[in-house]
């Protein structure tokens, strides 16, 4: 008689798209076919489109992460936290840190990391925004910066990127560093924050006319833009750009990139350090491992480029992955992957933003309402109303 035993799904990582395939597995597949395994290092699930936030005059902790046990609470998902140091596809076992998980079907989404592209003396010399804890590192270094001003001049704090992540942060400091300086009893700078960026404008390859009115915005607010400036050595306190340029600071915080997760290894295909997906979000050249996220490689048909990892795009990804290990357990069709562009609202401070959605764009105080009601959509689609009540 057939092995008639649930079949082990390890979903690794707990961001956007690893909670909507384990939560979507729980919804889709009946309890005696899979049993649900979900791997984290952290015990919450971060908002990321929102830790820049932190970064700013106050904020909400609960604004920022949720636990995990909050989310799972009531479902049939175990979850173990723990760091994945590396995924053996041929022996079909993850090696954590806290030992090995075997798995019979598996969906990596565990995100990205930062790259620092080669960058001479980077890593040693920069902050990063890429978790709620980097952010809250960032917020304490810049605090520090203020109880103690070098000459009795506000600090000189440069962002090195001006992809949405580094323009965002740019839009927080403009609120935040005004009121620092109150506070020290010091005049604000002409220049509050500096973004500099290897591509002659911020927010490369988006919509052109929103482009140029975020700059107009970020520029009108206190951001001294540096463009078509890459950056190609770092030391304490300093860094020399293409044209030779020397600018010196007192922070640098690095957004410029992104790669995948090194717990991979090289048993995958990869693009750019992310993994090459199949028509049907699998890893190239296996059937029973799924990519979905930040660390999935898809393809832009009509550019050619991977696809810009988004929000929109993990969750996406993840209702595939959630679909197609369902048809595979349970008979059905697989359904394949095709990228949709929706759009992106870029937030430009407490009370300002641009953004485009399925072809309107939006702009002000209206973009900002708009972001913060595609927050709340999703807040409820991973929690319901007891999460968006905060009950």
């Amino acid at each position: 008689m057939a092995d008639q035993s649930p079949r082990k799904i390890v979903v690794l990582g707990a961001g956007v798209a690893g909670i909507r395939v384990a939560l979507d597995l729980h919804r889709r597949i009946s309890p005696h076919l899979a049993r649900i395994v979900l791997i984290d290092e952290k015990d919450y699930h971060q908002y990321l489109h929102r830790i820049h936030e932190v970064c700013n005059v106050d904020y909400g902790e609960k604004d920022i992460i949720v636990p995990i046990p909050r989310l799972i609470r009531g479902r049939r998902i175990e979850f173990i936290k723990s760091v994945v140091e590396n995924v053996d596809p041929n022996r079909r076992v993850v090696e954590t840190a806290d030992g090995e998980e075997s798995f019979d079907v598996l969906v990596i989404a565990l995100g990205s990391h930062v790259a620092y592209f080669g960058i001479e003396g980077l890593e040693e010399n920069c902050l990063t925004l890429n978790s709620f804890e980097a952010a809250k590192e960032i917020r304490a270094k810049i605090e520090s910066l203020f109880e103690e001003p070098a000459s009795g001049r506000p600090p000189r704090i440069v962002i090195g990127g001006g992809g949405f992540t580094g323009v965002e942060l740019a839009g927080e400091l403009t609120d935040w560093i005004p009121t620092l300086c109150k506070r020290r009893g010091m005049e604000p700078p002409e220049h509050l924050v500096t973004v500099v960026e290897a591509m002659p404008s911020i927010l490369p390859w988006w919509n052109p006319e929103l482009v140029k009115r975020a700059q107009e915005v970020l520029r009108r607010r206190g951001v001294d833009l540096v463009l078509d400036e890459p950056v190609l050595k770092v030391s304490e306190g300093s860094m020399e750009l293409r044209s030779g340029r020397e600018m010196e600071h007192d922070l640098l915080i690095w957004t410029g990139g992104v790669r995948g997760d090194p717990a991979c290894g090289v048993d995958f295909e990869v693009r750019g350090g992310r993994i090459l997906i199949d028509e049907f979000c699998r890893a190239q050249g296996f059937e029973d491992i799924y990519v979905a996220g930040d660390i999935a490689c898809a393809v832009d048909e009509e550019t050619g480029r991977p696809v810009r990892p988004t929000a929109h795009v993990s969750m996406e990804q993840a209702k595939v992955v959630a679909h197609n290990i369902g048809a595979s357990l349970e008979g059905g069709e697989m359904e394949e992957y095709v990228y949709r562009r929706v759009g992106e609202i870029v937030t430009l401070g407490r009370t300002n933003a641009v953004g485009e959605l399925f072809g309107l764009n939006f702009t002000g105080s209206v973009a900002k309402l708009v972001k913060r009601l595609v927050h709340l959509w999703y807040v409820f689609s991973i929690g319901g109303f007891g999460l968006l009540l905060g009950v």
